[in-house]
């Protein structure tokens, strides 16, 4: 399933990885990375677990939710895998409460000194560590297609003011102001980036993570409303349920001015030959929010007992923490390490922008990885279901508020 990779890339990530089989064993991984980008991303870790001695046995499964279900349907079956991909946060905690998971303290040792709080913290349950970190991938990154903005005489804004202010000149030279995939799961990357700009960090804090009524209900929440009001305008009629990668193209094809989107996006750059942050011009959104919402892909070991599977984790979690194997990885996979001490050269100027947030102490991790599930949920669907209506903003805040409410 693996693309073939540069020998030199390929060569370089194994060379300065762990060469001497310390452990022996077999590693069952249950993972979703299934596209080429993906699988040419994922074969730098394979390559260089199985440099130290071990198998990787790869068990792919299309879609994190789908595979995310299969794993816990294989731990509650009792035939666990070795390990799993998931992502950071509370989710994973809740595995780790019910037993489920081995940490792997033995090979963290440095780990608190090489990564962020956030993902260190999150990584961690009762004090150890249970999952190895292996990419960040911020979401509130605002694109824009260089030629469009060249075209209309404009600059990439650094405020919702100064977007929303640009849209009647790039309307008039035939483009859409905003590319968006009317999806829940895209549209709050535009929601959140509104809340950050109204009340900068403490604010998106209190309503995503909090989910604080008199936070929900404050003028603030009313002025992101009337800016969320007015996107409404600025996507094109095709917007309603369109995937994300089909909306790409248009930021990519130079019909849209701009996009809000998860740096995955890159890689559909990179496949059309257009180079971040030349072609594609790119901002953490708002410019000056201090805030990368993010969110850490990561691989959890599973409660295994025998020995030899046991060892064949900790080599697993020893090698995905090698910085060479995240450099390679994060190339690939456009996304950054979540080490902080990994050399820079060769990443793209957005990628760079990203790791100086990161190493500042910037990053917001994901809400629905910190917040209460059901609350988080009804926040989600009433945002969308405002976007895709004609209430009002003071409507759409009520609405918001009472649903939250009614979770409590």
């Amino acid at each position: 399933m693996f693309t073939k990779l540069g020998v030199l890339g390929s060569a370089m990530a194994l060379a300065l990885t762990t060469t001497t089989p310390v452990f022996a064993g077999t590693a069952e991984v249950i993972h979703w990375w299934t596209t080429g980008g993906e699988a040419a991303a994922l074969k730098i870790l394979v390559d260089a677990y199985e440099k130290t001695g071990n198998t990787w046995k790869d068990n792919p499964v299309a879609g994190g939710e789908s595979a995310r279900m299969v794993a816990r349907t294989r731990i509650l079956g009792g035939d666990p895998p070795t390990s799993m991909q998931w992502q950071v946060g509370a989710p994973l905690m809740a595995l780790a409460e019910e037993g489920q998971l081995n940490d792997i303290d033995a090979v963290a040792q440095d780990w608190d000194k090489l990564l962020p709080k956030v993902i260190a913290d999150n990584a961690k349950f009762q004090g150890k560590y249970v999952t190895a970190p292996i990419d960040i991938h911020g979401h509130n990154w605002l694109w824009g297609n260089q030629a469009v903005l060249d075209d209309v005489g404009i600059a990439m804004p650094k405020t919702w003011e100064e977007l929303i202010a640009s849209a009647d000149k790039i309307r008039a030279k035939g483009y859409i102001p905003l590319a968006l995939g009317g999806q829940s799961w895209q549209e709050i990357f535009v929601f959140e980036s509104i809340l950050i700009d109204v009340g900068g960090r403490d604010f998106l804090t209190k309503v995503t993570y909090d989910l604080d009524d008199a936070a929900l209900r404050s003028p603030e929440m009313l002025k992101a409303f009337e800016i969320f009001a007015k996107v409404r305008d600025l996507v094109d009629p095709g917007s309603p349920s369109r995937d994300w990668n089909i909306t790409g193209g248009l930021l990519i094809n130079g019909k849209a001015a701009y996009m809000i989107m998860g740096d995955w996006l890159k890689g559909e750059f990179v496949a059309a030959n257009k180079v971040p942050g030349k072609d594609i011009a790119c901002e953490v959104f708002p410019a000056g929010g201090k805030t990368l919402v993010f969110g850490t892909d990561a691989f959890a070991m599973t409660a295994v007992k025998d020995e030899a599977t046991r060892d064949a984790q900790l080599a697993l979690a020893k090698t995905i923490m090698d910085p060479v194997v995240q450099k390679e990885f994060s190339l690939r996979k456009g996304s950054i390490p979540p080490r902080l001490d990994v050399d820079k050269t060769g990443f793209d100027a957005c990628a760079q922008i990203a790791m100086g947030e990161a190493a500042e102490g910037h990053l917001f991790l994901v809400p629905d990885n910190v917040a209460d599930a059901t609350g988080i949920g009804a926040l989600v669907d009433q945002m969308t279901t405002f976007l895709h209506s004609k209430m009002t903003p003071q409507e759409g805040v009520t609405a918001m508020a009472d649903a939250v409410a009614a979770t409590r």
